[in-house]
């Protein structure tokens, strides 16, 4: 993996962070009840936790999980168990009785999670492709095997871990990933950036602020509030004749540093799959 990283190119990383924001945000565009549940690091991390332990389990890797192991590993109880209900109610979760003890209940991830998390990993895996961290015909497969997907899935414990901890350390993405729909905030930011070039080089552009909130289902001073932090931050820079944004330059190296590691860790997972597969022929 360091090796093909070493030989990234810029062009390479490029399409990459381009197909990763056009391919991405458009999931979260229009969708205001998905960005209420999911729209923060916390419940999203809680639904990827539940998605990999109902693989692991389907794969008898591991037991059935709970709220209580959730809760454990999350380390947030309280705010954790009133999330869960809302899957519940939103048809995302399912809760059953433990067929070893009926006295406990088990969390069923429901199709539309599995489903949903299939459909944003296989976009971030065509980022692993496109930058040359693992060939082509991967995000494929886990858009249409779903013996792939389940053991995909049940792989991805490591990588959760992983972005839990790089999200606790300093950084554009961190940061940004820290407000409620901040990631797509910070998608739609990059997508605006990669999308031309103004003459003098500068990548300046034009932010339709109260449609993008109006899209996320947030309110229009939220984001105003959240670019605006993130001028003070040294992440963007605001024309204030123009009302122009422009992303700075260590936002960007702040993204692509990130982003590298994830679709890294991305594709240590669908090696580990196909590695299990080739033992197993």
């Amino acid at each position: 993996m360091d090796a093909l990283r070493a030989r990234l190119t810029d062009q390479a990383y490029e399409e990459a962070i381009r197909h990763c924001a056009s391919s991405i945000l458009p999931m979260h565009l229009g969708e205001r009840l998905v960005n209420k549940i999911f729209g923060r690091n916390l419940q999203s991390h809680a639904a990827g936790l539940l998605a990999v332990m109902h693989c692991e389990a389907e794969l008898g890797l591991a037991g059935r999980p709970t709220l209580s192991l959730i809760q454990e590993d999350m380390g947030s109880s309280r705010t954790l168990s009133a999330f869960f209900a809302l899957l519940r109610v939103a048809g995302f979760v399912d809760t059953v009785p433990d067929p070893d003890d009926r006295r406990f209940k088990v969390l069923i991830a429901k199709p539309p999670l599995l489903e949903g998390l299939t459909t944003w990993m296989s976009h971030h895996m065509t980022c692993a492709e496109v930058a040359g961290l693992l060939p082509d015909g991967h995000a494929e497969r886990l858009r249409t095997n779903k013996d792939f997907a389940l053991g995909f899935i049940a792989r991805t414990r490591p990588m959760l871990e992983r972005t839990r901890a790089a999200l606790r350390q300093p950084g554009a993405w961190a940061w940004f990933d820290d407000f409620d729909c901040g990631d797509r905030i910070a998608l739609a930011l990059l997508r605006s950036h990669y999308a031309g070039t103004d003459l003098d080089g500068a990548h300046w552009f034009g932010l339709e602020s109260r449609h993008l909130a109006s899209q996320l289902g947030v309110s229009h001073s939220h984001l105003r509030n959240v670019v605006n932090a993130a001028e003070s931050e040294g992440f963007v820079q605001q024309g204030r004749k123009s009302h122009r944004v422009s992303v700075t330059p260590r936002m960007l190296a702040d993204v692509r540093s990130f982003h590298l590691a994830f679709w890294g860790w991305i594709a240590e997972a669908a090696e580990q799959v196909e590695s299990q597969a080739r033992r197993r022929a």
